[in-house]
């Protein structure tokens, strides 16, 4: 099978390493894979370096039909048997584009809550029932959000969880560097500077737990985010206590080198990092947004994998740690249950071999 997959993000972040993941995936598998992307980005980059085809031929803006052709061109050039979109706000033109290059099968995949069914989703809205043939939500949260926005769409809605290679990788060595107390709980978010990841809400909590919480935020942003961020912490007396890092590739790494892990977002799709915080064996604190319930409530008659606070809310953020601290620091069997129990979810849920039989079955048409 020929797969074209078009994926648009400017730096590498959740959807782009999927995307990364799954065109390897697919190369694996023996199907040949070509990437559109941005020219010399990250993204790019990352692709020829695994010896995928990549190419800086893109569709723009749903006002720019030049470049929409030339996708079309390279579309039909590659005589390709599916194309999987993945760009929300390029769900119009580049479905158009894929429908005039007559590929025989374009898929979308769809990583968050979208205006599908509002006035400003009405291009989109348009474009997934005239030129998709599947829409590939990464949550069920996702997926029953399509089905009841389009519920004459419902058949072509085919849920495919996000997926991660499950390699045990050795715990970064954040103690030593950043002076935090052997006996300190180490508390570590992974995400950008932006305010939609609510770092914001972590160091706030942060000044309501014991002194013997350290906090460590991990991501890249701008100066300007960062700058407020550290001068909140330095407001509410927490400058030893809250550690910035900055960008580190080596993510899991990072993940696995903590006491607790939490993701404080105001809104996520289906976060990756979570799913490597739950396969590194480490305790996992969410709030309540996209995927995480698929990841960590009880369902299907297995157990809580976690704990999941309410959204927004630095006091219930706040709550849920102190309890996670205090069953660490008690040895409560508790923490080890959901501990295992999200290993094995990571390992038999959210595998990437799993992922990648998804994606394959709804691009070769044995899906919806």
């Amino acid at each position: 099978m020929r797969v074209a997959i078009h994926v648009d993000g400017p730096v590498i972040r959740g959807n782009e390493r999927q995307v990364i993941a799954l065109a390897a995936g697919l190369r694996d598998r023996g199907h040949h894979v070509a990437v559109s992307c941005r020219k010399g980005g990250p993204v790019m980059a990352e692709l020829r370096a695994l010896g995928i085809e990549a190419t800086g031929i893109r569709p723009g803006g749903d006002t720019d039909p030049v470049n929409a052709l030339r996708f079309a061109a390279w579309l039909r050039r590659g005589r390709f048997d599916a194309v999987l979109l993945t760009s929300w706000y390029r769900a119009f033109i580049s479905g158009w584009a894929a429908r005039v290059a007559r590929v025989p099968r374009v898929v979308f995949r769809i990583g968050g809550i979208q205006p599908v069914g509002e006035k400003r989703g009405r291009l989109e809205r348009y474009a997934l029932r005239r030129w998709y043939h599947a829409i590939v939500p990464n949550s069920l949260r996702v997926a029953e959000h399509m089905k009841a926005a389009l519920p004459d769409l419902a058949d072509r809605v085919c849920l495919v969880p996000n997926g991660i290679d499950i390699v045990p990788v050795p715990a970064a060595p954040l103690r030593g560097g950043l002076g935090v107390p052997d006996e300190a709980v180490l508390v570590v978010a992974v995400g950008g500077m932006e305010r939609n990841k609510g770092f914001d809400l972590l160091i706030d909590a942060a000044a309501m737990v014991d002194d013997g919480v350290h906090v460590v935020l991990a991501g890249g942003g701008t100066p300007e985010a960062r700058g407020a961020l550290e001068e909140r912490a330095r407001g509410l007396g927490l400058s030893r206590r809250v550690h910035f890092l900055g960008y580190r590739s080596d993510a899991r790494a990072v993940a696995a080198a903590c006491d607790v892990f939490v993701l404080p977002s105001r809104s996520e799709g289906f976060p990756v990092v979570m799913l490597e915080a739950m396969a590194a064996g480490v305790p996992v604190v969410m709030t309540d947004v996209g995927g995480v319930r698929d990841a960590l409530a009880e369902r299907l008659g297995r157990p809580a994998a976690g704990w999941i606070v309410p959204v927004n809310d630095a006091a219930a953020l706040a709550v849920g740690l102190r309890e996670v601290v205090a069953a660490i620091r008690s040895g409560s069997p508790a923490v080890a249950a959901r501990v295992r129990e999200a290993s094995w979810r990571a390992a038999n849920w959210f595998s990437m071999d799993a992922m990648v039989s998804g994606y394959e079955a709804v691009l070769v048409g044995k899906g919806p």
